[in-house]
């Protein structure tokens, strides 16, 4: 089969690893993958099996004034169109709701199975009016819609004949034996707690450090590293100051590989406003971490098993997660209980499992049947 994903960029996030995973996954079973992106293929960070078709349009610079902006939009939707009808592929895959939007017109007359998906929290999600409109009025003209949740397949459904509507989680890799060498340099104390993500406001960083100061700001034993680049730097720095917490809690930026720091780690914590369906959390569950999540829409609610193989706890609830931090802290043999039930996130959302998922869907979508 001919496939063609597209996707704003791949320089890191959890819609671009997934993506990227799903393509290297298709090339390993004898499809032919083109991925398309607006940005250069030279920022990639999810690296491709070779076979792929990789196309960087570089249409995602710094413009100056409305006129080039409109340019570059422009660009987005005739220049994929004219790849992809070149291309003739069975079917298309478009990640994220811009990029999705651009495709859908792009791909317009074309005849070609177009199937668009959600990465986050339509709901919670801050998204440009005009977006917001556009989206609502296109997505309809998709051959489907994937959203990672049922609760956020019920939003799509507002919009989307629900029989175009399908609930696909991501999925989750099986760890690497040899992970590598720690990347970054961890503060010297006995024990770790890790987070990770982009540095801004919906992933509640400054929830986790004011809970990690009351749960283990007497614990000199216990640190806090968090991993990611954003925005919110400067706000998690001084947040981190004041709390006298310079010498205990790392913010070391983003690294391509997270795994040598989870292996590293006591416990794992995502502290997310709201999510779409968080990859990281399940990285680490399936290396063997206890973990701690905010109950927030979506997403973790479907891979938590609260008291289980995870700890849940109600949103935004700063006491409510330093309590759960502390008494992981506090109890060791805790920790190993949950430690030892959280790798089954492999057998629940394993990669093979659903990627099965998506090729019933695209032979559903091209018209073909099993």
């Amino acid at each position: 089969m001919k496939i063609a994903l597209i996707i704003g960029t791949l320089r890191g996030g959890g819609a671009e690893r997934i993506m990227s995973g799903m393509a290297n996954h298709w090339l390993s079973q004898g499809h032919a993958v083109t991925l398309i992106t607006h940005d250069a293929q030279e920022r990639d960070s999810y690296p491709l099996e070779p076979g792929a078709n990789r196309i960087g349009l570089d249409l995602t610079g710094p413009t100056q004034g409305p006129l080039q902006t409109l340019g570059q939009r422009v660009r987005r939707i005739t220049v994929p169109r004219g790849i992809i009808r070149t291309l003739r592929p069975d079917v298309v895959i478009s990640f994220t709701y811009m990029t999705s939007c651009e495709t859908i017109i792009a791909l317009w007359d074309t005849g070609i199975p177009l199937i668009v998906s959600e990465r986050n929290n339509p709901v919670a999600q801050r998204i440009p009016t005009f977006w917001g409109v556009l989206r609502t009025l296109l997505y309809p003209r998709s051959r489907a819609v994937v959203m990672q949740t049922e609760k956020a397949a019920a939003w799509a459904r507002r919009y989307v004949d629900k029989g175009r509507v399908h609930v696909i989680p991501n999925f989750v890799e099986a760890p690497t034996p040899s992970p590598g060498l720690c990347p970054i340099d961890l503060p010297g104390t006995r024990h770790l707690v890790a987070a990770a993500g982009r540095l801004t406001h919906q992933k509640g960083f400054d929830l986790l450090v004011e809970a990690f100061s009351r749960a283990a700001g007497d614990r000199s034993d216990w640190s806090l590293v968090i991993l990611g680049e954003g925005e919110d730097r400067r706000l998690l720095q001084d947040l981190i100051s004041r709390l006298s917490l310079d010498d205990r809690v790392l913010l070391p930026g983003r690294i391509q590989n997270l795994e040598p720091v989870l292996r590293r780690s006591d416990i794992f914590v995502l502290s997310s406003r709201y999510e779409g369906f968080p990859n990281v959390l399940m990285e680490a569950m399936a290396l063997g971490l206890p973990v701690i999540s905010t109950d927030c829409p979506y997403g973790p609610g479907d891979i938590i098993r609260h008291g289980h193989d995870g700890i849940l706890v109600p949103n935004q609830d700063v006491q409510a997660l330093a309590n759960a931090m502390g008494a992981l802290i506090e109890d060791e043999g805790e920790r190993r209980r949950l430690a030892a039930q959280s790798a089954s996130v492999l057998d629940r959302f394993g990669k093979d499992a659903i990627m099965h998922q998506w090729e019933k869907l695209i032979e559903s979508a091209v018209g073909r049947h099993s």
